[in-house]
């Protein structure tokens, strides 16, 4: 138990460092790009990247998840699930080939065609080094990932950035920076992979062999393919009916909210599935873990999207220009929905950790019946502020739904427990909200910048002086955790 609880302590600082540098290098390919290219243009470029992730998903067909989860595996089975795992991308790239100008049409956007068919190129390149990644989160050697991740994401932001700063590409910035990305995340684990006896595929294929992770993949396929539509399907929504102006504003908001608190979550899901998974037999440790995460995420991610509620009037202009102001209230809106999607996002963990595949699926199935409903109704209003304030109040509502439908039937009722770690940081977010509205009242004769320097100064002391006075059990969790000792107490 020791062992385990060194190795995630170390994991997690290790996916604190990559969690850091990748979402600054991401937020600022974010805001270069919608400075540069504009709110059609980078409209566009949603469309690509809405292609790119879903297919992605299909990519790993859920299959890393029951790598991950199995405790043993055989030579047999890595080497078909890795011969496998290329044929399915050989198909996605077909697939896409021959799609464009269906999805093209739909978004009513023709140059989405060639666009759609180069990227394709990616899911060939990708699989040859996505084995080798999964079995090394298996083992929580997050120093390779770390580093991997990072020099990626590194190169191909610079491309992306360098392509639509200086030679006028326009969204195919996006797609010769992905395929670029998807080369050098894949060849130094592809090189690993084939030098180390143990993990080198072997030139044998056995469907009998793979089947039962093909039925666990297939139904976590199902579930986060579902989610990734309940997900982007405000985005799709608005490309189809408003046009891609009005989704450059929207897909704006939403990355600069939810690329931080993507990452966050990433960071601690990322280590708390494989902890979950050893855990998955003892409820009562269950439990502790769950809350726990919860409290973080809460105390984390609420201080910061009150902050970006704050500065959001401030901090847009300047950074992307005054053809953005019609997206800053867009951004404080959708801060509702990002602070409740991250809270939702460990429940998926705990479910595939204790083999509830079945049951995210159903959950996800039961969003996808509900949420493009909401959003299409809402997008009638032709306002996105409209659809913005519906996916956020929708959110809050699917939260407490899942807890008593899904969560509680793990980790026993627990409602007041989970309540009382959303509240607490909530209010003080919301007093350190209040005060910095006040003080900026004040600043009158203030720049933009100096207003948003003195409330990130300020906002910290409110927020950790509140953190100090009334969740001092939470700090010492954390200090515990970062000590090398267990912040899941046993007994």
């Amino acid at each position: 138990m020791a062992s385990l609880k060194n190795q995630a302590v170390n994991s997690v600082k290790l996916t604190s460092i990559s969690m850091l540098v990748t979402s600054v290098l991401q937020i600022a390919q974010l805001l270069i790009l919608g400075r540069v290219l504009g709110p059609e243009i980078f409209g566009l470029i949603a469309m690509v990247q809405i292609v790119i992730q879903f297919s992605q998903l299909f990519l790993e067909m859920g299959i890393t998840d029951a790598i991950i989860q199995k405790e043993k595996i055989s030579k047999l089975e890595l080497s078909s699930l890795y011969w496998f795992s290329i044929f399915v991308g050989l198909v996605l790239f077909l697939i896409l080939l021959l799609a464009a100008p269906v999805i093209a049409l739909l978004f009513g956007e023709p140059s989405l065609t060639a666009m759609i068919q180069v990227v394709g190129i990616s899911f060939l390149i990708l699989p040859f080094g996505l084995q080798f990644q999964t079995i090394a989160t298996k083992k929580l050697e997050f120093e390779q990932i770390t580093k991997n991740e990072i020099l990626a994401t590194t190169m191909g932001v610079l491309l992306t950035i360098y392509l639509a700063a200086f030679t006028g590409l326009g969204a195919w910035s996006l797609v010769y920076g992905h395929i670029v990305t998807s080369l050098i995340k894949s060849i130094p684990w592809m090189i690993g992979g084939y030098r180390n006896r143990e993990t080198r595929p072997q030139l044998v294929f056995s469907w009998a062999s793979i089947n039962v992770f093909v039925s666990f993949g297939m139904y976590r396929l199902g579930s986060t393919s579902i989610n990734y539509f309940t997900t982007k399907i405000d985005q799709m929504i608005i490309g189809i009916t408003l046009g891609s102006v009005a989704l450059g504003y929207y897909s704006m908001a939403m990355n600069l909210i939810m690329q931080p608190v993507q990452k966050l979550n990433s960071m601690i899901n990322r280590v708390a599935f494989p902890v979950f998974s050893k855990i998955q037999l003892d409820s009562r440790k269950l439990r502790r873990a769950y809350l726990l995460i919860t409290n973080m995420l809460t105390s984390f991610n609420a201080p910061l999207l009150a902050g970006v509620i704050i500065v959001a009037p401030y901090a847009v202009p300047i950074l992307l220009g005054e053809k953005w102001q019609d997206s800053i209230t867009i951004i404080q809106i959708l801060c509702l929905y990002g602070l409740f999607k991250a809270l939702g996002n460990p429940s998926g963990s705990l479910f595939i950790a204790v083999g509830k595949v079945r049951w995210s699926f159903y959950w996800q199935l039961f969003q996808l019946a509900i949420i493009p409903v909401v959003v299409y109704f809402a997008s009638l209003s032709g306002e996105i502020i409209v659809v913005a304030l519906a996916v956020g109040l929708l959110r809050v509502v699917l939260f407490y739904i899942s807890y008593f439908v899904r969560i509680r039937q793990i980790i026993g009722d627990s409602l007041g427990e989970l309540s009382m770690s959303i509240a607490k940081p909530m209010v003080h977010s919301a007093i350190m909200l209040a005060s910095l509205y006040v003080l900026n009242s004040q600043l009158t004769g203030t720049g933009p910048i100096g207003i948003m320097v003195i409330d990130t100064i300020i906002g910290m002391l409110i927020y950790g002086l509140l953190m100090i006075l009334n969740q001092r059990k939470l700090l010492v969790e954390v200090k515990s955790f970062f000590q090398k000792r267990t912040a899941i107490k046993e007994g």
